[in-house]
């Protein structure tokens, strides 16, 4: 061991420049990061329903069952050892898990530069034997006491796994989105045309009795074929839903508040400033005035 260094610190030559040296400015340090996993169909598909847009990247590892995964509107099939970034405010859900029970570990965190992230977008990971070792050594670090040196290496271990995955994503092909010829699931049929009546009717608030009628089913029936389908309430959806939407539209700087509360089916700025302000945790002003510093 000691012999190869000698080697190769001697075959070192002086440097060009003695104040000009290596750096990168585009290393992902992540932040904040809290780690859990889940391991029952049931609990993943009702906790992503009924959560709602946030600001965090959700860094998904399917580590037992192969299941789909749904990002805007788009499934990918997870199997197990891959992984799939969600970006900061992307609608997700998981459906068509194969089995009740689960491992699928959770890696949520914060950036300061997220563009530097877009290599994992519409990505799916596959994780070979380092990676799973270095996912080991981060369940460890985070499964111990809450100190300085062991957030420290908690999170130098986690910037090493995301930018060794996100250099092996680098200029690699993108994944294929999963076929949608294949006969679907009923889940995936019940949501797919759920969106599409949300979507074609965006301009005025949908009740369920509206998509029941669209869907051609009684109320009561959608309410529980959904509630079976996703473990969650119709109502936590379209309330998460219409958050999301309202987050995609506050990103648009050509559209004022009162054009987006409008185009939510709101009738009047308050209303929509309160269903926002309730829903996110901030004013519609707030959010829009920190995403335009962040962009």
């Amino acid at each position: 061991m000691r012999l190869p260094l000698i080697q190769n610190a001697l075959e070192l030559g002086p440097p060009e420049d003695y104040f000009k040296g290596r750096s990168s400015e585009d290393i992902c340090i992540p932040s904040n990061i809290i780690l859990f996993s889940r391991t029952s169909s049931q609990e993943l598909q009702r906790r992503s329903f009924d959560s709602y847009p946030h600001h965090r990247f959700v860094l998904v590892f399917n580590l037992m069952t192969t299941g789909a995964l749904t990002v805007d509107g788009i499934q990918w099939r997870s199997e197990p050892e891959q992984g799939f970034l969600i970006f900061p405010y992307q609608f997700h859900y998981y459906s068509e898990l194969a089995k009740p029970n689960i491992l699928w570990l959770i890696i949520t965190f914060e950036l300061e530069d997220p563009v530097i992230m877009e290599s994992f977008r519409n990505r799916l990971i596959s994780l070979d034997t380092d990676s799973m070792a270095q996912l080991n050594e981060i369940i460890q670090d985070y499964s111990q006491q809450d100190t300085l040196r062991t957030n420290r290496r908690l999170i130098l271990k986690s910037a090493s796994l995301i930018n060794q995955l996100r250099e092996r994503l680098q200029g690699g092909p993108k994944a294929a989105i999963a076929s949608q010829s294949t006969a679907k699931r009923a889940s995936t049929q019940l949501i797919n045309a759920i969106q599409s009546f949300l979507a074609i009717n965006s301009d005025s608030l949908q009740s369920v009795s509206d998509i029941a009628e669209y869907l051609h089913m009684s109320e009561s029936n959608l309410r529980a074929v959904f509630r079976q389908h996703f473990n969650i309430s119709f109502g936590a959806y379209l309330k998460n839903y219409r958050a999301h939407q309202a987050i995609l539209y506050m990103q648009n700087p050509n559209l004022s508040l009162t054009d987006i509360a409008f185009q939510l089916g709101f009738t009047t700025l308050s209303a929509f400033s309160r269903f926002f302000s309730n829903t996110i945790g901030e004013s519609p002003r707030t959010y829009r005035k920190r995403f335009a510093q962040n962009a």
